[in-house]
């Protein structure tokens, strides 16, 4: 404030010493009239507008005088600290000032401009500008429009800063703007050896460029040109921007670039045109971006896009101020193609973006990428010595083939959410995949909308399709917390169980439809994070089916008939009358709560544990015969190890007591008497499963009326059960 009285101090002494001298000047011409009017009464009745036109030719001849000759160094400092109350950045002229004031386009050269920096963006200078020239025409400038002729700077040097917050040392005022940068009608706009600097940290970026657009008289010349380098988030940055020459430019028509940028492995190329030279808010490009993963062009372009794998992308886009359109968007994210359209908002102090996209053929590979997942990516997170020590301790049963190696890395990907990227956007975007091609699980189609507001991404709904069967349900990730908290509900219905095992000599082992549905929730920045904090429960159940009945009489270890029947490649199937799975879900511990699998001629129960922490299991599965058996051990099977290398084992312990009876008979009585203690009258009976149905429902199994009805016309057994009854008459 102390300088802006300062300045105004200067101007008002200025106009003041013009008043006095005009105060003057007119005192001295009445007394010349009064003098002249008491000497002669009979002068001419035109001397007294004579002498006024005199008078006032040589007063313009006067101020013309002290236009043309006035020193306009005085006014430096009056000019640059006015300038400096209204940027609020200290202002000053070093270089010498002059206006050219008589002319129809005035001038103005002013020399040595300096604006100073502010103090949180490091100090120093902004802007250093050696030698400046600007001309205006003066009749349009009377109406209020601003046309510069000539606009030239010579040895320039600007600084642009942006801290955390996103507020630069461009800002004048305390309201930030994404309105576009809008210069006034400009003929010739000549730059010479130009620098500019730009640290954003948001963005992680410090680039150094030149600036230079030079033309000659006949309009040849190399026109506009901004080449430099640096980095963009750690990576190496490359900018390559040309224009048309700066000569004549008629703001009526269309002005043309082209841009070239490099950044890491991110390379955009784009030609276009500003619709009006020098209003950059109206836009038209065609672009083209390829990259390793678009989740990197945050840094280049300020919008939060998923991870992907390699991708190529081209596109139209259209720009009107704060608004962007972008139309045709075609290419390809790893081998999986993508296209459609999107529109940007960038008005609010949050752009939002709404966008429909659609695939044809996408492999559930390129899928895994959203999530931190999929072949190829570039860290995979070790597993801990647990999960190491787990793999490798746990008994295993090799019929052929090489052993597995332990594991050595998680199957759930830990790539990190970045919670504050997630919370400077806003968006709505609905995406379908036609046909999806998957060796992992049997998925045919895809159809999700993503709704991303105040750091709240909401996925309700998606749904999958499967060869037979669906996936649906509803996620919500809330990133408002350092530590992003998942709510999750999945429901599963009707897929076959053919598609999810493998196949043995080219058959199935096992036939029928299962449902599940998963309700968890937990806190943690990735997919293996808050599965180790997950709570819930996870429930499956299969309500009818077929299974090898090799397999199924293995869950007793009938070495007569189940090893036989794999030895001579037995085909023979018996019915799974049903088969419930489910688990409670606490702090990343899923313990089993029941474990059913009623066949015609086995009852298996088990229990168990998933530790999703270190992603390691132990089930152990007992079957209980239907029907007499000989040559039947009492020994649990075990499924132990890890998630990725599951193994199959036989918990040995429980068949001693039972062996050493087989001994003991065979010294006392004889071999054959040996069999006895391997005899199992079969007195295992049906499992209740209405009841068992009725437990699924409860857990939250989306069982349906379909399948009651059809487990019911399978198993007379459960037509009068009333628990089924109950469960086909509950509502969906």
């Amino acid at each position: 404030m102390a300088e802006w009285q300062d300045s105004k101090s200067g101007i008002d002494g200025f106009v003041a010493d013009l008043r006095a001298r005009w105060n003057a000047w007119r005192e001295r011409q009445h007394a010349r009239a009064a003098r002249a009017s008491t000497h002669s009464k009979t002068a001419p009745a035109g001397a007294p507008l004579t002498a006024f036109k005199w008078g006032a030719a040589a007063f313009a001849g006067i101020v013309a005088l002290v236009i043309l000759f006035f020193d306009w160094n005085m006014l430096r400092g009056p000019i640059a600290r006015y300038a400096s109350y209204r940027l609020h950045r200290q202002v000053r002229i070093d270089g010498n000032l002059h206006v050219h004031l008589w002319s129809w386009t005035p001038r103005v050269d002013v020399g040595g401009l300096h604006i100073a920096n502010t103090k949180w963006a490091g100090g120093g200078d902004m802007a250093d500008v050696g030698h400046l020239t600007v001309t205006v025409k003066l009749l349009p400038l009377l109406g209020g429009n601003i046309k510069l002729p000539l606009v030239n700077i010579e040895k320039s040097s600007l600084l642009y800063v942006r801290n955390l917050e996103g507020y630069s040392n461009w800002q004048f005022n305390k309201s930030a703007s994404n309105e576009p940068l809008k210069l006034p009608a400009i003929n010739r706009f000549l730059i010479d050896n130009g620098r500019l600097e730009i640290v954003d940290a948001r963005r992680k970026m410090h680039f150094t460029g030149t600036v230079s657009s030079s033309e000659s008289t006949t309009g040849q010349g190399r026109g506009f040109l901004l080449t430099g380098d640096g980095t963009l988030n750690e990576q190496k940055f490359t900018a390559d921007v040309h224009g048309a020459p700066l000569l004549n430019v008629d703001q009526s028509k269309p002005y043309p670039f082209t841009m070239d940028v490099h950044a890491g492995y991110t390379h955009v190329t784009a030609e276009g045109q500003i619709a009006h030279a020098f209003d950059l808010g109206q836009l038209n490009v065609a672009a083209t971006f390829t990259g390793r993963d678009a989740a990197e062009l945050y840094y280049l372009i300020g919008l939060v896009l998923p991870n992907t794998p390699p991708y190529r992308a081209n596109m139209h886009i259209l720009r009107d101020g704060e608004q962007y359109r972008i139309d045709n968007v075609s290419g390809r994210l790893g081998r999986s193609d993508i296209s459609g359209y999107a529109s940007l908002d960038a008005s609010g102090g949050i752009p939002y973006v709404n966008a429909s996209l659609r695939s044809r053929i996408v492999y559930s590979d390129d899928l895994m990428f959203l999530f931190g997942g999929g072949h190829g990516r570039r860290t995979l997170p070790a597993a801990p010595a647990s999960t190491r020590r787990a793999a490798a301790a746990a008994p295993d049963i090799t019929l052929a083939g090489p052993a597995r190696a332990a594991q050595s890395t998680l199957l759930l990907p830990d790539a990190p959410l970045d919670v504050d990227r997630v919370r400077q956007m806003n968006a709505d975007v609905n995406y379908r995949a036609t046909s999806i091609i998957s060796s992992y699980f049997p998925l045919r189609s895809l159809t999700v909308r993503a709704r991303l507001n105040g750091g709240v991404l909401r996925l309700e709904p998606f749904s999958a399709t499967l060869a037979q069967g669906s996936v649906s349900g509803n996620a919500k990730i809330d990133a408002r917390r350092n530590v992003p908290f998942t709510s999750l509900d999945v429901r599963v219905r009707d897929i076959r169980l053919e598609s999810l095992v493998h196949l043995v000599r080219g058959q199935a082992t096992m036939a029928g439809s299962l449902d599940a549905r998963a309700i968890l929730s937990a806190s943690g920045n990735s997919v293996h994070k808050a599965a180790s904090h997950a709570n819930g429960s996870l429930t499956f159940f299969v309500p009818h089916g077929q299974m090898r009945q090799a397999f199924a009489e293995l869950l007793g270890i009938n070495l007569l008939n189940g090893g036989l029947a794999l030895l001579t490649g037995d085909q023979s199937q018996t019915n799974i009358r049903c088969a419930l799975a489910s688990f409670q879900a606490r702090d990343g511990i899923l313990n089993s709560q029941n474990i059913i699998l009623d066949t015609d001629v086995e009852r298996g129960l088990g229990r168990g544990y998933v530790n999703l922490k270190n992603e390691t299991l132990g089930v152990t599965l007992s079957g209980d015969a239907k029907s007499f058996r000989i040559l039947r051990m009492n020994a649990p099977i075990t499924i132990t190890g890890s998630l990725s290398h599951p193994k199959i084992g036989v918990e040995a312990l429980h068949a001693l007591p039972q062996g050493g009876l087989a001994v003991a008979l065979g010294a006392l009585i004889n071999p054959i008497a040996a069999l006895v203690a391997t005899i199992d009258p079969g007195l295992a009976k049906d499992v209740n499963c209405g009841a068992v149905m009725a437990q699924a429902k409860q857990k939250g199994a989306p069982v349906s009326r379909r399948t009651v009805t059809a487990t019911r016309s399978s198993h007379p057994l459960l037509r009068t059960t009333p628990a089924a009854e109950r469960v086909a008459r509950r509502p969906h």
